[in-house]
């Protein structure tokens, strides 16, 4: 008996066994591929994010330039009926009252007032009203006129809204827009005798400020900005953009420190 329980558990116990090195091994390196994979995943998403960030800061910074710009060039000046002709009469006719004080007003009354009423018979079209009628109603006119008499002379100021620009060297420029690499203005003259009506056959000139013949003939503005992103390391090369040279051609312009950048063009027309 002491044979059989001795065999029975010989055979039943088992020895504690653990990985071997080989497995050790394969399970680090099967852990770093997948570590790799995911750091990787996360590299590319972060410059993805990094990208459309700077593009979209891009544009927006470009479009509110043109906006704001346009806005201000648009209204170059332009007065409203105001058809540049001279003055008739520079004489101003004096006018004089009797009372400098003003013309004293009664106070208001009341003539005679009832309530309308209105009944709701089930949607439809009847409806009793009540008025005030043939009551005798007794008025006092008193009228009043300008005669030609002398007074207190009332001066009346000609009220206008005027803008005055002072230049102060004390403070510097304040930046409105970041990352503007390049900006460019170009002017649109009329070259067609006066009274001529624009065709598309008239010729246009669209040049810098040095070429402009008469400004009176610009009748529009042409605005080119160059805007670039703050962030750098977004592409592999450096990104390559054709720029106006404000001469009618393009110029090739590389952006160094491989930032995104974007050509923003807009046509303003002026209403002088």
């Amino acid at each position: 008996m002491k044979n059989i329980r001795q065999s029975f558990f010989k055979s039943t116990s088992f020895k504690q066994r653990g990985f071997t090195m080989v497995e050790i091994l394969v399970a680090l390196v099967i852990s770093l591929f997948l570590v790799a994979g995911v750091i990787q995943l996360f590299i590319g998403s972060k410059q993805t994010y990094r990208g459309y960030d700077a593009l979209s800061r891009i544009q927006e910074n470009g479009r509110f330039a043109l906006e704001a710009m346009a806005r201000d060039i648009r209204m170059a000046r332009y007065f409203p009926r105001v058809v540049n002709q001279p003055v008739p009469n520079s004489t101003v006719t004096e006018l004089t009252v009797m009372n400098q004080n003003g013309v004293p007003w009664p106070d208001p009354f009341l003539l005679g007032a009832a309530p309308i009423i209105g009944v709701d018979n089930g949607n439809t079209d009847s409806i009793a009203i009540q008025w005030l009628a043939n009551d005798g109603v007794t008025f006092n006119s008193r009228r009043y006129s300008i005669g030609n008499r002398t007074g207190l002379p009332v001066t009346c100021p000609e009220a206008a809204t005027s803008l005055r620009v002072n230049q102060n060297d004390g403070n510097g420029a304040q930046e409105l827009i970041e990352g503007v690499r390049s900006m460019e203005i170009l002017y649109g003259e009329d070259t067609a005798p006066a009274g001529t009506p624009p065709t598309p056959s008239v010729a246009r000139l669209i040049g810098p400020a040095g070429g402009v013949t008469n400004w009176n003939n610009v009748v529009s503005v042409q605005i080119n900005l160059l805007v670039v992103g703050l962030e750098g390391n977004l592409v592999t090369t450096p990104q390559s953009v054709n720029f106006s040279n404000g001469a009618g051609g393009q110029t090739n312009v590389i952006l160094n420190n491989r930032c995104l950048g974007q050509v923003f063009s807009t046509t303003i027309a002026l209403r002088n």
